[in-house]
């Protein structure tokens, strides 16, 4: 069996994406994060997490405009 990443909980989650553990479970439960609930309590992946905050930015960036079109 390979390497398995260490689950965290919502309190870790929160801390990395500096939000509140409520708002996390919250969002987990709306599957708006990347969770698994395992009895009462949710899961994380830090990796997983990651990845989701890197889809939102390039889901809110504006793309540059070339120097030219600039004012």
């Amino acid at each position: 069996m390979g390497n398995i990443e260490p689950l965290i909980d919502a309190q870790q989650a929160a801390q990395i994406l500096k939000l509140h553990p409520v708002t996390v479970r919250e969002m987990a439960a709306r599957r708006e994060l990347p969770a698994m609930k395992i009895g009462k309590v949710w899961r994380f992946r830090a990796s997983a997490l990651d990845a989701w905050v890197s889809a939102q930015l390039d889901l809110t960036c504006h793309p540059r405009l070339p120097e030219s079109e600039r004012l």
